[in-house]
C-alpha cells in the first residue's frame, strides 16, 4: 500500500489476497500480522464480506 484509502490500507502494508479463500498482510507501522484462511473459493469480482469484516475488526482492535 502506498496511500491510505480505507481503514486497513496503511502505507507500508504488504501481503496477498488469494483466490482460494486466503488473505495475509503485514503492517510494520502498526506491528500487525493478520492471516485469514477459509474453505471457500472467492469467485466474485469483489471481495467477500468476511474478508472486509476480518480486516476491519483487526484494525479496530489496535489499542492506541
Amino acid at each position: 500500500m502506498t496511500r491510505r484509502d480505507d481503514l486497513a490500507a496503511t502505507p507500508g502494508r504488504y501481503g496477498w489476497d488469494g483466490g482460494y479463500g486466503t488473505s495475509w498482510y503485514v503492517d510494520p507501522k502498526e506491528e500487525v500480522i493478520g492471516i485469514l484462511m477459509t474453505q471457500r473459493v472467492w469467485d466474485s469480482p469483489s471481495p467477500p464480506g468476511v474478508l472486509l469484516d476480518f480486516w476491519t475488526s483487526t484494525y479496530h482492535a489496535i489499542d492506541y
